[in-house]
Order: C-alpha cells, then sequence, then structure tokens
C-alpha cells in the first residue's frame, strides 16, 4: 500500500513539472520567476495514456528529478493515447511535433520511451535537428540500428531466468506457454522469447501466443487446453491491477479463467493479481535510470550514452505460492513474497526465539533430574523385561522367517552365511546347511554383461553401506532342475556406524518371468499390442509390445485423439463411440475392427480393439481405466476377403458356364435343325429346282453359322492353353479395313451404313494381320448385330503411343453396369440375341498379345464406340532388310559378344537365353548386387537389367556400374508400362528401356543397335 501511495505522489509530482514546464514554454508568459529557464525535456509515448507502464515510467523518471532536486520541464508527446491508431497515423503525429512542438517549445533532449517511439523517430531522424540529443529506450535486439547521433538504453526481460525457476518449481513440466501482446512491442518481446527458446530445444515444448486474430473465448481455451505438466511466462502490458485482459479496447476476466496451470510473470505490474511472480522488472526503475542518464546528455549533449538496463528481482505472491504447493525452503535468498499474512513469529522472531530456548532448557533440565530420579529405580526392572521382549521378538521373528516365501540369508562382514530360512535353502540344491559357507559356494548365478555379480553386490553394500538391489531376473542355475529367476534387496545392518551384518532378501520371480516372456511371445506373435486408458487425465499409454509394432522410431501417444491421427478417416468414429460406451458404462466390453496406418504412410492394415472397464468391486460406479488389446488382423480380412470374392466368382463362373451351355446348345441345334431338315429336303422329288436352290442357300448360311461357332470354341480353348499362334509381319491397315468392309456390302442387312474413315495415304504396321482382321470382322458383326437401322464406321487415328483402331455405330448401345462385363467369357449383354458370348473375349485376348488394350464407349440407346490400340513398337517397326541384316550379323560374327542377364526369375532367364544364346555368349546374375561382381569378373558387352530383384534392385544397380563405367550399354527390361518408371530408369543411367513381354525380332533390333554403337 504505501509503495502505491509512493507511485501516486511521484506520476502527480512528475505532471505538475510537466504542466509547469508546458505553461513557461509559450512566449508571452512570465518567467522572471525562475533565475535559470529550465531544460525541457520532451518524452515520445507510443502507450495509450492510461497504459500502467507510462505511470510507473513517469513516477520513476519524476523521482530522481525530486530526490536530486533537479528541475526539467517535461512534455509529453503520445502518439497513440487512446490505442486506436495506425503505425501512418502515428508516424504523421509525430511529424507534426517537429513543426509544432519542437518548434514552440526549444526542446533541449528528447526521450522515446518504448521501442515504438524510437521507431517513429527513427522514421523522422531527417525533420530532427541535428542539435537536440535523442536518448532511446528500447527492447534487447541486436537487428537494431540506430543513427550514429542517437543515444541508446537497452532493456532486457527477464525469460531465462523464468523459465529456469519455473523448471526449478515444476521439473515435470515439459511444455512452456509464452503469452505476449497482440502489439509490435509483444511481437518482439515474444521474439526475444523465441531467442532463447533454442538453447532448450529438444528439452522443453515452448508456444508462443497472443489475440492476435483470434476471440476471447479461443484465447482462454487455447491457454486452457495445454498440457497438465507444463506453466506460462506471462508478459503483457494489457492487464490490468485485478487481473483482466484488455482485448480490443474491453477488460475481460483472465488469470482467473486459468486453472490448471501456473502463471510467471516478467513484469512487476502483474504481480498481486493472480500470477505465481517470477523474475520481474520495473519501469519505475527504468523510468528513474532513464531520468539519470537524461542529465547526463543535458549537461553534455554531444556526448553519445550506450547503455543497458538488467535490474530484475524476484517476487513471489505467498496466496499462488501456497495453491501450487511451493516450499519457502526451496526459494533462492533473494526472494521477496508479497501477500504473505502477519506472523508473531516474524515480527518478533528473535524474542520468540529467546523464549523458547529457555523453556526447553527448563524442559530438558527437568528431565534430566526426572530420568536421574528414576534411572535406578526402573533399570532392573526395565532390563528383565527388554530381555524377555527381547527373546520373544527373536522366537517370532524366527517363526516368521520360516513360513516366508522370500528367502532370507544373513551374512557377516568377511560375507560368511549366518543363518539362512527355510525358503533360503529350498532355492538350493541338496543343501541342508548353509552356515558359515560363502554364496558363490551354494548359489551359481548367471547375469548380463551389464550387471555385477551377487559377490561384488555383497562387497558394495558392506563398502558404501546402503542398500544394493538385485538386478531383476537374475537366475539361479541347476544342474538336475530347471533354473529360477530372483529379484531381491542386499540390506547392512549399522550399529556406530559399522556394518555389522548384511541381510539378504530374495523373492522367487520365476512364474512372473515365464508369464511375461509367454505374454510378449504372444503379443509379438499374434501382431498385438496392450494399452489403458485413464478416463479423469485422458492419458493414453501403450504399455506392452509398442516398439515391436510402432519401431523404435515413433512416438508415444500421450492421448487417444494422438492415436486417433493414424486410424483410417472412416473408422476414427467407431473407436470414439466404443470409447464413450465404456466410458459411460452402456457396455462392459466392447471388440471393434478398424484399419491403423502404422507408418504413417497411408497403408492401412485392419485390427482388431477389444477393451474392458476396470472398477472398484466396492464402488462399480467409480472407474478410472479402461484397459484393451488391438490384434493385427489384416491377414484374416485379406483372406475373408478373398474367399468371398472366390465365392463370388465361382457363382458368378458357374452361372455364366450354365448359361454358356445352353447357349451353346441352342445356338449348335438351331444351325443344324436348318441343315438337317432342308437337306432331307433335296431328295424328295416333290419340291422343284428353284425350291431346292433356296434349300441349298439355307443350308450354306447355316454351315457358316455352326463353322463360325465351332471356330470361336476353338480359339476359346487356343486361349485357354495358351496356344493361340501368331504370325506377325508387315501389311498396309488402311488396305485391310476398306478390303473388310468390301466384304460386308453384299450381306449388309437392309437400312444399315457400312464406311470407313481412314487417311488416303496407307499405313504399314508390323503385327498379325490375320488375327486383326478376326478382330475387326468380331467388332463389325457385333455392330450389325446390335444396329437394326443406322450407320457403323470403321476407321484409325494415330496416337503418340502408336494407332488406335475403332468400330462405331449408331445402334441401341451398352447400358453402363454392362459396359465392364461385356469382354468376359460367356457373358452376353442380350441373352435373346444369337450368338456364344465370346467374340469380344477372343478380341481382347489377341489384343493383349498385341500388347495393346481394348475398351468400349457408349451409351444406352446411343449407340457404341468400339477402340483398340496397337503398340508404337508393333505400329512402326524396322525395315526387315534391317532385322535380317542385324540378325545375319549376329549369326555370321567370329566372335561372340558376351551379355549379361540379370533376372530372379528362372522362367524369365529360360525365355531370354533360348532367344540370344545361338547368337551371344549369355551370361546371369539372379539379384542385382551379384550383377555389379559379375560385371566387373566377366566384363560383358551389354547388360540386360530386370528392375525388381531381391537383395538390390536394378536401379541401385546400374547405378553401381554406372560409378565404375559409363560405356557398355544398359538395356532395362521392365513389366512397369508406366513413363515416369520409364524416366527414373534412364535417370539411373540405362540406355534404353524395353517393356516385357518384349518381342525376340525387337530385343535383336536393339541389342545390335547398342553393340555396334560400342564397337
Amino acid at each position: 500500500m504505501l509503495k502505491r501511495i509512493f507511485l501516486v505522489i511521484c506520476f502527480l509530482t512528475s505532471v505538475l513539472l510537466s504542466a509547469y514546464a508546458q505553461e513557461n514554454a509559450f512566449p508571452g508568459k512570465d518567467t522572471s520567476i525562475a533565475t535559470i529557464a529550465p531544460k525541457k525535456i520532451l518524452m515520445v509515448y507510443s502507450k495509450e495514456r492510461t497504459n500502467d507502464r507510462i505511470r510507473e515510467f513517469a513516477a520513476g523518471f519524476a523521482s530522481y528529478h525530486s530526490n536530486n532536486r533537479i528541475f526539467s520541464g517535461i512534455i509529453n508527446l503520445h502518439l497513440n493515447p487512446n490505442g486506436d491508431r495506425t503505425k501512418e497515423e502515428m508516424f504523421d503525429e509525430m511529424v507534426l511535433a517537429t513543426k509544432t512542438t519542437f518548434v514552440k517549445n526549444k526542446i533541449d533532449l528528447i526521450i522515446a520511451t518504448d521501442s515504438e517511439a524510437y521507431e517513429m523517430l527513427y522514421s523522422a531522424d531527417s525533420l530532427i535537428s541535428d542539435d537536440i540529443p535523442v536518448a532511446c529506450i528500447y527492447l534487447e535486439n541486436k537487428d537494431n540500428v540506430l543513427p550514429a547521433k542517437f543515444s541508446r538504453i537497452v532493456t532486457t526481460m527477464s525469460f531465462e531466468e523464468n523459465i529456469k525457476l519455473g523448471l526449478q518449481f515444476f521439473p515435470a513440466a515439459k511444455d512452456i506457454l509464452f503469452i505476449f501482446d497482440d502489439s509490435q512491442y509483444g511481437e518482439k518481446e515474444a521474439l526475444l522469447a523465441k531467442k532463447i527458446s533454442l538453447k532448450y530445444a529438444g528439452l522443453i515444448n515452448f508456444s508462443f501466443l497472443s489475440t492476435k486474430g483470434i476471440s476471447y473465448q479461443d484465447f482462454i481455451k487455447r491457454i486452457n487446453s495445454s498440457p497438465l505438466n507444463s506453466f506460462i511466462i506471462l508478459s503483457t502490458w494489457q492487464m490490468d491491477t485485478q487481473g483482466n485482459y484488455r482485448i480490443y479496447g474491453n477488460f475481460f476476466p483472465f488469470l482467473s479463467r486459468i486453472e490448471r496451470i501456473p502463471v510467471l510473470g516478467v513484469q512487476n505490474l502483474s504481480l498481486g493479481t493472480g500470477i505465481l511472480g517470477g523474475y520481474v522488472t520495473s519501469s519505475w526503475d527504468q523510468g528513474y535510470k532513464a531520468a539519470g542518464i537524461s542529465q547526463k546528455l543535458l549537461n553534455n549533449p554531444k556526448q553519445i550514452i550506450s547503455d543497458t538496463i538488467r535490474d530484475v528481482y524476484l517476487k513471489l505472491d505467498f496466496n499462488q505460492m501456497k495453491r501450487w504447493r511451493i516450499s519457502k525452503d526451496n526459494l533462492p535468498k533473494n526472494a521477496e513474497i508479497i501477500n504473505k499474512p502477519p506472523s508473531l513469529y516474524d515480527d518478533y522472531k528473535t524474542e520468540v526465539q529467546l523464549f523458547m530456548a529457555f523453556i526447553l532448557l527448563l524442559f530438558t533440565s527437568l528431565m534430566v533430574f526426572a530420568v536421574y530420579h528414576f534411572r535406578y529405580r526402573m533399570l532392573n526392572k526395565e532390563l528383565i523385561k527388554v530381555t524377555r521382549e527381547s527373546i520373544q521378538r527373536k522366537d517370532l521373528l524366527n517363526s516368521t522367517l520360516s513360513v516366508m516365501n522370500e528367502a532370507v540369508i544373513s551374512f557377516d562382514p568377511n560375507m560368511l552365511i549366518l543363518e539362512a530360512n527355510k525358503a533360503a535353502l529350498g532355492l538350493s540344491e541338496h543343501i541342508t546347511n548353509l552356515t558359515g559357507r560363502k554364496f558363490h559356494e551354494i548359489f551359481s548365478t548367471s547375469h548380463s554383461g551389464e550387471e555385477c555379480s551377487i559377490e561384488k553386490l555383497l562387497k558394495e553394500s558392506l563398502e558404501t553401506k546402503k542398500t544394493i538391489r538385485i538386478p531383476d531376473f537374475t537366475r539361479i542355475d541347476y544342474k538336475e532342475r530347471e533354473s529360477k529367476f530372483i529379484s531381491g534387496d542386499i540390506s547392512p545392518v549399522l550399529e556406530n556406524g559399522n556394518v555389522i551384518h548384511l541381510v539378504m532378501v530374495i523373492r522367487d520371480v520365476t512364474d512372473f518371468f515365464k508369464k511375461q516372456r509367454y505374454l510378449t511371445l504372444a503379443l509379438e506373435s499374434a501382431k498385438s499390442f496392450i494399452w489403458f486408458f485413464n478416463s479423469v487425465t485422458k492419458q493414453f499409454v501403450i504399455s506392452e509390445n509398442y516398439e515391436n509394432v510402432f519401431g523404435s522410431l515413433g512416438e508415444s501417444f500421450s492421448s487417444h485423439s494422438k492415436f486417433l491421427e493414424i486410424v483410417h478417416p472412416d473408422d476414427r468414429k467407431k473407436l470414439v463411440v466404443a470409447f464413450d460406451n465404456m466410458r459411460n458404462q452402456k457396455t462392459k466390453s466392447v471388440t471393434v475392427e478398424y484399419r491403423l496406418s502404422v507408418n504413417r504412410d497411408d497403408k492401412w492394415q485392419w485390427w482388431e480393439r477389444r477393451g474392458i472397464i476396470y472398477s472398484d468391486v466396492n464402488k462399480p460406479d467409480d472407474f478410472r481405466f479402461l484397459y484393451g488389446m488391438d490384434i493385427n488382423i489384416d491377414s484374416l480380412k485379406k483372406r475373408e476377403t478373398d474367399l468371398l470374392d472366390a465365392k463370388l466368382k465361382a457363382e458368378e463362373s458357374d452361372r455364366l458356364k450354365s448359361a454358356f451351355l445352353s447357349n451353346m446348345s441352342h445356338e449348335i441345334r438351331t444351325p443344324l435343325n436348318g441343315i438337317v431338315g432342308f437337306a432331307s429336303l433335296l431328295t424328295d422329288p416333290d419340291y422343284s429346282e428353284s425350291e431346292k436352290t433356296e434349300f441349298a442357300n439355307i443350308i450354306n448360311t447355316n454351315s457358316k453359322i455352326l463353322m463360325a461357332l465351332i471356330s470361336d470354341i476353338l480359339d476359346l480353348s487356343r486361349i485357354e492353353s495358351n496356344s493361340m499362334s501368331f504370325e506377325f509381319s508387315k501389311f498396309d491397315l488402311s488396305q485391310q479395313i476398306n478390303e473388310t468392309i468390301d466384304s460386308y456390302k453384299l450381306s449388309l442387312p437392309e437400312g444399315i451404313e457400312l464406311t470407313s474413315d481412314v487417311p488416303k495415304e496407307p499405313l504399314l504396321i508390323f503385327a498379325d494381320s490375320i488375327r486383326n482382321r478376326q478382330i475387326l470382322n468380331n467388332l463389325i458383326n457385333n455392330a450389325i448385330k446390335f444396329t437394326p437401322k443406322g450407320k457403323i464406321t470403321v476407321g484409325y487415328k494415330e496416337t503418340e503411343k502408336g494407332v488406335e483402331i475403332f468400330v462405331k455405330d449408331t445402334g441401341k448401345g451398352i447400358k453402363e453396369d454392362q459396359q465392364s462385363k461385356i469382354f468376359e467369357r460367356f457373358y452376353k449383354a442380350d441373352e435373346f440375341t444369337t450368338g456364344t458370348g465370346l467374340g469380344l473375349s477372343i478380341c481382347k485376348a489377341i489384343v493383349q498379345k498385341f500388347a495393346g488394350e481394348i475398351w468400349v464407349e457408349s451409351k444406352n440407346e446411343k449407340g457404341a464406340s468400339f477402340h483398340y490400340t496397337i503398340p508404337k513398337d508393333s505400329c512402326y517397326a524396322e525395315n526387315e532388310e534391317d532385322l535380317a541384316e542385324a540378325l545375319l550379323s549376329a549369326e555370321t560374327g567370329e566372335v561372340k559378344k558376351t551379355i549379361l542377364v540379370a533376372e530372379d526369375l528362372d522362367s524369365n532367364y529360360l525365355l531370354i537365353e533360348i532367344i540370344l544364346s545361338k547368337r551371344y555368349n549369355v551370361i546371369r546374375a539372379k539379384d542385382g548386387k551379384e550383377a555389379i561382381s559379375l560385371f566387373t569378373e566377366q566384363n560383358p558387352d551389354l547388360i540386360l537389367m530386370d528392375i525388381k530383384m531381391p537383395v538390390m534392385d536394378g536401379l541401385e544397380a546400374t547405378k553401381e556400374i554406372r560409378n565404375i563405367s559409363g560405356k557398355v550399354p544398359i538395356i532395362a527390361l521392365t513389366a512397369n508400362a508406366f513413363e515416369s518408371d520409364q524416366i527414373e530408369a534412364k535417370t539411373a543411367g540405362c540406355n534404353e528401356v524395353l517393356t516385357k513381354p518384349v518381342k525376340s525380332s525387337l530385343l535383336y533390333l536393339v541389342i545390335e543397335k547398342y553393340l555396334k554403337q560400342q564397337y
């Protein structure tokens, strides 16, 4: 209270001095009273007039002048008096002051009281006369640059001291929250705090918070959501003496809303408002020291002063200390405690101590006299009683030791066994008396490399006179029975500071060890882990098999919400609902399946969670913990899915085959019925020659239908046995399409137009012309079948990857749900149309042999468009003469070239060896590492490199070989047809990339191409 009255008096003195200076600053005033005109000091403030820091700073400044009887005219310039001006408006106010206040008052010294005021002065430097000295008070910042003529007074905030103090008071803290103002000055304080926090990186988690961009409710919510083991460092000038925080011009309850987290402050203005305290700085002290520096500048305006204010005080609130259970004994010596209740002991400490000493001396004298008086009479009785009780205690101790499950062995200082109970004898092997022997003479124990032996532990306890723990799961080995695992302690018995006995207590933990091993084995085998959840603290802990599931580098889950981050978004709600049902006691156990990304890489595995509630038997409604186990069921889920898919496919296959057999019976019998029926009529003399001619035409038509049907069945059998033959040759695609269309002109149904859409120039492609014609016929027949009236167009277009051939019609089209099935065997979009349902599946098989793709684009009742492609390396094959020349040169060469084939699959290598062995020497490597070794040993002329191989893949092997040689040709063989995979292979160092399956002709051409370049 006295300090506050003193601050008010100092502030009023400052105001009166300022008013006096301003009154005498204007011309026309009577200044004859003062013999010497006072020096005029302009105080520049960037904060609002009501800011407590301004009042305290001004009070300290005025107090210096009052104590030293200095009369200076103090003029206050408030750039932002109400706290609502922008930086541009503050700068305009500063410029206006240089034209008015500076001129009218003839300023002798300018002091910028804070960092923002310093920036305004710095921006207006050109408008300030060089004759006026300027002193800037600003927060410590190495980046600040002042004009050479400016003096500087650097202030600092006690952030690091408060970090250390908080860790001293709360050693379990793992998080620190810095709260600073939503202002430029507050951002500078935050920047300084962030630099200091870098010293504690990895030890403490730091976070920074202000009201910038958030509401008051979100501000409080963010603070109260901080972890339990944390504390706050508060640096703000926006708080009043009641602990309310000013946000957007209004005060809101602040410290009263923070309940779970202690708050340390760095400014003395926040003391007594609800913070614990801390190392604080005083604006009053800063004002007092700034006044002293100002007098030096006034006495010698030409000098430049650079000074630093580092005064901090440790002040704590007694009420908050009590709240957070901080003992006064743990405080530093320089700590000052406020709000401490009055104490008689504190006020009269010396008198009370003397009085207590007198009472203690009097009481001691009386006790000594009483003891001396009764000693002789009671000594004999006490001795008899003690002896009797000692015997009873010894008997009781022996009885207790004999029935204890723990083994108890006592040793003398020479580490010889004195006594051992029944349990200790049970741990020995066929020995009935342990007395007089040493421990290692009876027990054979095993230890890990890092643990000490029992003998060393006994010696250590004897020498240090301290209890020593026997390492857990120390093993006692036996010759004729199973080993046992033990744990325990070795404790010294002291007398007059010397060890007279050592007592070893051994616990048999064999069963616990076995259960733990079995549990660990079960968890590892089942790919599972055990967890528990504290419903009060919301702590979620995985207690067993964590590293085997999530890896040693994974972070621990401090909450269930953290664990949910790696759960599939579609399954998170199920786990939350399961937890809520147990917490609300809607169920005592839960079982729920969910997907988990163990490595946080969006690769999901199926897990099953089983959880139970643990509650007190006497209080079933009061529970705290949920326990459970999560088991990896991904393989079971996959098998379940595979079985379900297989079942559906088998059912669909049975249905399609049944429909196929029924349809085949109908399709075969229909033309046969016509053939047999009309053939019998040919021999009947009752029919005329013209009628018999019509019968013969019907027989021919049905024969062609039957032949086409048998041809499709044969093609299907060849596809099933993978024996369909292909003969590749060069032919003109445009000519083949035109010829195919011409063959249909005489048999086209009425109302259907069949046209071609091909360029005039011929296009030579290298493929099987017969099979390609078969595709065209099947697609045209389908178009005719489903186009009662309209137009059918056949053509092609060239693309970057090859040629795309199409057959378009204006028929009834294909439903969207049928488009993915029409290329399957036995499937018919319309069961009432003729045909076997094999044509499109045969087309698909032929196109795949061409290494192309086939698809359909259609809308119901709007026609269909079938497309298929032939890749570029088939369409634009090398000239046949070049191919023959390449093969001939390979066959007639005098010296066979050596080709290294890196291929892990035997079947793939056998195919390549059959193709190349007649013309080249072929050597094989089964993985990338072996390929590197054979390359250095055999020095092959060319390398065929598979990409996917064990031990080391083809890309890594290519990079290693390129480090050795940049000349040897490397041709990649891969089943990946994506352009990105080919780019990756060439980036690794491959000269060429061929896609499997590769044709022998193309493989020869590429090999000879690079062998010729090499030589």
